[in-house]
């Protein structure tokens, strides 16, 4: 894998989600030059924001990972599955990327972005907005939220699960994974206006996943049962609920649709969350 660090990649997100948390609190005007336009602050900003990006996709490969080498004949190591102890390390790390307040932009950061300045309009570098001119610290979370996602996610991956869980009961399943991701997102609240609507964002960004590998035709018929009851499960769950206000809404309206999509998988089509900016180191100044 590309770009992760650390003899153990676990180990190494933790402390790169430290870094970065720390780097956020302390983000301010002076992370730009004098007579720079405050819009220039959301272009410093975007790296520092996913600066968890590839150590995150490094520790998904650990979930139903295969520990191999191009091996020879002769050789004393072929292949053979990821320690479990490694991949519920490496699940425990990847649910704080999903965790609103670790992913939220602090309330007290979203007054240094203003719309953009004539002549430093956004681009494919910059977050992307659903909210015209504003910044929208929903899409930063909607598009971290689904990249990690899409990798723990992946439907080879969780087919490997299933296999890997068949083979040896001390492996990680399937079943576990959801049961963490749901434990994480649905199962819980917040008692912050803004952080409960950016976990509104992430329980949906899990949903529309879990819709995908549903209605997936290329996975076993295995795959389907346990994820289908996954989602009767976080029906009951929205519905055993008691929300009120605005939230009580939003419930409802998830529940409507999961009966629309149980009663026609096939019409499914996956939301497109705001793409992740461009970012991949392509070299170095070694001066």
């Amino acid at each position: 894998h590309l770009w992760d660090n650390g003899a153990d990649v676990s180990k190494e997100l933790d402390n790169v989600m430290d870094i970065r948390k720390k780097a956020i609190t302390d983000f301010s005007a002076d992370n730009i030059k004098k007579a720079q336009p405050y819009s220039k602050l959301e272009d410093v900003f975007v790296p520092l924001y996913f600066f968890h990006r590839y150590q995150t996709e490094a520790v998904s490969k650990v979930i139903g990972g295969l520990d191999y080498t191009y091996a020879v004949k002769g050789d004393s190591k072929i292949v053979a599955m990821a320690d479990p102890k490694m991949q519920k390390k490496a699940l425990a790390s990847l649910l704080k990327t999903l965790d609103v307040k670790e992913i939220g932009i602090p309330k007290n950061k979203l007054g240094l972005f203003p719309p953009r300045a004539i002549g430093y309009a956004r681009s494919r570098e910059s977050f992307e907005s659903k909210l015209g001119v504003a910044f929208d610290p929903f899409g930063a979370v909607e598009t971290s939220a689904n990249m990690t996602l899409g990798f723990l996610l992946h439907p080879e991956r969780v087919g490997r699960l299933v296999q890997h869980k068949s083979l040896d009961n001390d492996q990680l399943g399937l079943v576990e994974v959801l049961d963490a991701l749901i434990e994480h997102t649905f199962k819980k609240s917040q008692q912050d206006s803004y952080y409960q609507e950016l976990q509104n964002v992430v329980n949906n960004q899990l949903l529309n996943q879990l819709f995908y590998l549903s209605s997936y035709q290329r996975i076993y018929a295995q795959v389907h049962a346990i994820v289908d009851a996954k989602i009767l499960e976080i029906a009951n769950v929205i519905k055993n609920s008691k929300p009120e206000g605005i939230q009580k809404i939003y419930n409802q309206e998830m529940i409507r649709r999961i009966e629309s999509f149980k009663r026609n998988p096939s019409k499914f089509k996956m939301p497109t969350a705001s793409k992740i900016p461009d970012g991949s180191p392509i070299g170095m100044d070694c001066n």
